[in-house]
């Protein structure tokens, strides 16, 4: 075969080959441009859905805080309103008002646990709501994601925006019962008897008549105050239950146990006097020394 003949044979091979590289870049070309259009359209997809879940994100957390901020008022109410009834028991002339708070309590406490468990629900819908964009991400999953959080509803949180007002009056009942109760404290107090344990001693002690006197020293240390029948001892209560105040040495609240014993001073010695008692005290009945009277007290908190 000539040379010109091997020339021609490489050039009718050569120009297939040519042809095939053009048709391939073509190709890829087009895909390209079809691959960028699809990925600009996804990409405007995508770009509105975030708008959107943008938009639905922020109007969520605005109402997130503001139910956050309500029932937290709640809770504060609610907590005062438990406080109340606590400082109160025993303070009270009568229950119902404390019954009244108690069942109000109850309500409030119902309403904020299902108010709590509509908050806990609406995190855990937006924690779900984060969604991480792809390439290929025409932005279903971001809108499905906006539109779980605009279903989100504070219902229950709002109800709790009446709490404090539903608590106001049953509050201020038990405020009102408990100044009551006081106010009979102090005129019980005012009215209750009182006595002065002027010192401690003994007859010249005793003689000033000027109040009970500390004899402890004088009764085998058995705790005692005296006092001269004609300077007081006649007004002392010896009724059992009777509720006194002492002032001076010994003061303190006491309840009166009644008379325990009655001595006489020229047939008992001090070993007769009764033990076992907070505080003793001794007069002589119509101002004779053979009815010695020891009424016991019992000191009181």
């Amino acid at each position: 075969m000539t040379d010109d003949a091997r020339r021609s044979d490489r050039a009718r091979i050569a120009r297939p080959r040519r042809r095939t590289r053009t048709r391939v870049i073509t190709v890829a070309g087009l895909l390209a441009v079809v691959l960028a259009v699809v990925l600009g359209v996804r990409a405007l997809s995508l770009a509105a859905a975030q708008d959107r879940y943008d938009a639905a994100a922020a109007a969520f957390r605005a109402e997130q805080n503001a139910a956050v901020q309500t029932v937290t008022d709640g809770e504060s109410a609610l907590d005062a309103a438990i406080a109340t009834l606590e400082t109160s028991a025993g303070k009270v002339l009568t229950e119902q008002p404390r019954t009244d708070l108690a069942a109000a309590i109850d309500t409030a406490t119902s309403t904020l646990s299902a108010a709590a468990q509509e908050l806990s629900a609406a995190e855990t819908t937006a924690d779900a709501s984060v969604v991480t964009s792809t390439l290929f991400e025409s932005g279903a999953g971001v809108r499905d994601s906006a539109q779980a959080l605009s279903a989100v509803d504070f219902a229950a949180a709002a109800g709790v925006d009446g709490i404090a007002t539903d608590l106001a009056a049953p509050v201020a009942a038990v405020g009102q019962a408990m100044a009551e109760w006081q106010a009979e404290q102090d005129r019980i107090l005012a009215a209750r008897y009182t006595n002065n344990v002027h010192a401690i001693g003994w007859n010249p002690e005793l003689d000033q008549c000027i109040g009970s006197v500390d004899v402890t020293a004088h009764y085998d240390n058995v705790p005692t105050i005296a006092e001269h029948w004609s300077c007081g001892g006649k007004d002392f209560p010896d009724d059992a239950g009777t509720i006194i105040t002492l002032t001076g040495v010994h003061a303190g609240t006491y309840r009166v146990d009644g008379i325990v014993a009655m001595l006489s001073a020229s047939r008992h010695g001090t070993a007769d006097v009764p033990r076992g008692y907070d505080l003793l005290y001794q007069t002589c009945q119509n101002g004779q020394s053979a009815t010695m009277s020891f009424t016991a007290l019992t000191r009181l908190p």
